[in-house]
């Protein structure tokens, strides 16, 4: 089995640097469309591991996008956008045509955004399962959210002393 090593120097990151900057913060729904289109086909015939979970990670990116009550900082949008416009241009720095390596290029830059938007990621999942458990998937609002995450955080202090003090009291 062959193996591909690629060295990413600085003007590599340079040159994805300065993508993210022209693209800005607005991101355009035809866009968001065309990504979306796109990771369905990747995810239907690509069999690479690697290259699946980036996608499914832009995935999420998109969701986070498309919601209708997220408000993702400036900085990560610009980053998000960035992303979704290199992953549509079939030709950029790998052409998407090539077989086994058209999208490791785009997968350098999903995983980078990845580590700029991991916490902000995390804050969107979390917000989703609350909506799913709390308003069924209905309308759920950023204020109600984060009333049910001081709750959450009151009920598992209180779990933690309650356990604390059970095992104290056997002898």
């Amino acid at each position: 089995m062959a193996t591909v090593s690629i060295d990413i120097d600085d003007q590599v990151k340079a040159h994805f640097n300065k993508f993210i900057e022209e693209h800005g913060t607005n991101i355009d729904s035809a866009d968001v469309k065309e990504a979306l289109e796109k990771v369905a086909e990747v995810r239907a015939n690509c069999t690479d591991g690697y290259v699946v979970d980036q996608v499914g990670c832009l995935q999420m990116m998109l969701s986070m996008v498309e919601d209708p009550t997220w408000v993702i900082t400036d900085g990560n949008k610009e980053k998000i956008n960035a992303t979704i416009k290199y992953f549509i241009d079939d030709n950029d720095v790998i052409p998407d045509h090539i077989p086994g390596i058209g999208y490791v290029d785009d997968c350098i830059v999903i995983d980078g955004t990845m580590d700029d938007v991991e916490e902000e990621m995390m804050e969107f999942k979390d917000f989703c399962r609350a909506r799913l458990v709390y308003a069924k998937n209905g309308p759920f609002s950023l204020e109600e959210w984060e009333d049910i995450k001081d709750q959450e955080a009151v009920s598992r202090a209180r779990n933690r002393r309650f356990k604390k003090a059970k095992r104290s009291r056997r002898w």
